[in-house]
């Protein structure tokens, strides 16, 4: 890969992210799963596997997130093009979520999250896409709902 190619490739990783986190907190579930490839892996901060697949992974942001207002920020993204034509990248981020309820499986009412994704890259019929991705918080402010974090009324 030359060094245009390369800024090319770059720039387009870059637009990649600012596309997926668009498309995430506007609700474009459909358009969603085109920024993954189809086998990717969400892994935890541990290296447990938390979703695999494109498909699966933009099923789990929809059940999340499709009762809340998310906006979420990448910030200073760290991109590197490797020897064999995939990327990866760091991105500072800060996500700020609110839900109508509360989330449907950790019951928080809204969050303020601060950290890095972790991911890598590579073309998919011709597209760059999120391969694997991992996110890792430094911070979590974290507020319950009026009724606790169980849903039950506080005694």
């Amino acid at each position: 890969m030359d060094r245009l190619e390369r800024l090319e490739a770059i720039e387009a990783i870059r637009s990649l992210k600012a596309r997926y986190f668009r498309l995430m907190d506007t609700k474009q579930w459909d358009e969603l799963r085109s920024v993954f490839t189809s086998d990717l892996k969400v892994l935890t901060p541990e290296g447990t596997v938390y979703a695999e697949g494109g498909d699966t992974y933009a099923a789990a942001l929809r059940h999340s997130l499709e009762h809340a207002v998310s906006v979420h920020q990448g910030l200073a993204g760290e991109v590197e093009i490797d020897a064999d034509g995939t990327g990866r990248a760091i991105w500072a981020m800060q996500d700020i979520i609110s839900w109508e309820d509360r989330h449907p499986k950790a019951g928080w009412k809204s969050i303020v999250g601060r950290g890095h994704y972790h991911e890598t890259y590579r073309r998919e019929d011709g597209t760059w896409r999120i391969a694997a991705l991992t996110l890792t918080r430094l911070s979590l402010d974290i507020t319950w709902p009026a009724s606790g974090p169980e849903g039950h009324q506080p005694t």
